[in-house]
Formats: structure tokens, C-alpha cells, sequence
């Protein structure tokens, strides 16, 4: 364990892996529902950005990570995550048969 993290810090990634996991199984149960690509990536996106925090956390409290290397691979999965998402607005878009 490297440092003390503040108790409003863990309430926030709590509450961030409960909201992020909620949105991530009602994504993918529309896509089951649907057959739709665009939800799939959808789900697959949110699961990455909200596994991702916790993958952080635990990398850096568990496995001596570092607080900076825990930061650089949060946001790396971060940034795939949102990456996933836009597209899976990009496919749902273009599957409407509108310009």
C-alpha cells in the first residue's frame, strides 16, 4: 500500500464503479435484446473506462503500481474507453440509413 487515499476518495470510485457497472449491464442487455452493434460497443466502452478506475485501484493499493503509473493506466483505459463509445455512436448513426 503506498499512501492513505481520502474516504471521500474511495465514495467516489465506489460510487463511479456502481453507476459505470449499472450502465454497462443495461447496455448490454438492450444489445442482447436488440442485436444492436452500436449498444454492444456501447457496453464494451463504458465497461472499459469503469474497470479500468478499479483496475487502478487496486493495481496501486495491492501491487505497489505507484500512484503515477496507476494514474497513466487509468487514463489510458479512460481514453480507450470514451474511444469505444464514440464509435459505437458512430455505428449506431450510420445504421439509421440517415446522412
Amino acid at each position: 500500500m503506498n499512501e492513505t487515499i481520502p474516504v471521500v476518495v474511495l465514495g467516489f470510485k465506489t460510487v463511479t464503479l456502481l453507476l459505470g457497472g449499472l450502465i454497462t449491464y443495461f447496455a448490454a442487455k438492450a444489445a442482447r435484446k436488440s442485436g444492436s452493434d452500436g449498444l454492444t460497443y456501447l457496453a464494451l466502452g463504458f465497461a472499459t473506462v469503469t474497470f479500468g478506475s478499479l483496475l487502478a485501484g487496486i493495481g496501486d493499493q495491492a501491487f505497489g503500481l505507484g500512484t503515477g503509473a496507476a494514474l497513466i493506466f487509468e487514463n489510458a483505459l479512460t481514453a480507450v474507453g470514451f474511444a469505444v463509445i464514440a464509435y459505437s455512436l458512430y455505428v449506431t448513426s450510420g445504421s439509421t440509413g440517415r446522412p
